[in-house]
């Protein structure tokens, strides 16, 4: 959801804005690409993490974990996969500038499943790439985020809003495990901070704050503050009131669906935007997206 972010944030900064036909196939290039990113990073996850993965019950049957696949045939289907990122990467525009940023997510997330050893914030490393996405995705349509103050200083707000959502979703997930995980000496932020409704509350009111950052330093119109800002407040809410570490099933609906639905949202608020024309403070900035 990352790059759809990215892509209708764009749009919306830039006159004349990106036709639908480019936004769309840049939007499926990029779904190629992530899906390889995501498996390359499911991948060497279950490969480090395959001793804890043996002692917690989600996780023992993963493939590497119970032996069906060695470590040696993991990073092979690793770098298969990268490869396959580095192919999609190929076709979008700008592959040298796509690849600046591609190469840094890569190689986080693939180094953040060794974060459970050393700090209690293994979520605050894997959120910094999966927010990177948001980058990513403006850049190939050839919008630079950060070309003036007022549209850097949005880019961040909206790049930190997504950092502290992927926060809130990763130790959402993690809620399933605590139990097992403080046996298997896992470490994250589920274990460090076991107040749920604290957590989510506070880290929530930062996103929710980030998003309106963004809207008064983009001049974004209600539209944008209606959809995005109040529609992520809703569902945060929701989450404050039903996510509970003794109801795992819960606690796995919203890893599941809690991207899709307030991710979601924003995307639909950009987007709505981005079509109504409103524009913003920084609509002077002329797109650079080469054509597609």
């Amino acid at each position: 959801m990352a790059y759809l972010i990215g892509l209708s944030y764009g749009a919306c900064l830039v006159t004349p804005g990106p036709g639908l036909v480019l936004l769309a196939g840049t939007a499926a290039k990029l779904l190629v690409y992530n899906v390889f990113l995501r498996g390359a990073a499911c991948t060497v996850n279950d490969i480090l993490d395959r001793e804890y993965d043996r002692q917690v019950a989600r996780c023992k049957t993963r493939p590497v974990a119970r032996g069906a696949v060695t470590p040696f045939q993991g990073y092979v289907w690793y770098g298969l996969q990268t490869l396959g990122a580095g192919a999609a990467i190929a076709t979008l525009p700008n592959p040298l500038t796509m690849l600046a940023y591609a190469i840094p997510i890569q190689l986080v997330v693939s180094l953040y499943p060794l974060g459970k050893r050393f700090t209690d914030f293994p979520q605050l490393i894997l959120s910094a790439p999966i927010a990177g996405g948001v980058l990513m995705a403006a850049a190939a349509i050839g919008v630079d985020p950060f070309i003036t103050p007022a549209t850097a200083a949005a880019t961040a707000s909206l790049f930190m809003s997504h950092y502290i959502w992927t926060t809130i979703f990763d130790y959402v997930n993690a809620c399933q495990d605590t139990a097992d995980d403080i046996k298997a000496g896992v470490r994250s932020m589920a274990v460090l901070y076991q107040n749920t409704d604290a957590f989510i509350s506070v880290m929530g009111a930062a996103q929710v704050g980030c998003l309106v950052a963004t809207g008064v330093l983009a001049g974004f119109s209600p539209i944008y503050f209606i959809g995005a800002a109040g529609g992520n407040a809703l569902w945060l809410a929701a989450m404050v009131k039903t996510v509970k570490r003794t109801r795992p099933d819960i606690c796995g609906w919203w890893f599941a669906w809690g991207g899709l639905l307030v991710s979601g949202t924003t995307v639909l608020a950009l987007l709505a935007e981005y079509a109504s024309g409103s524009g913003g403070a920084n609509q002077h900035v002329e797109k650079e997206a080469p054509e597609n």
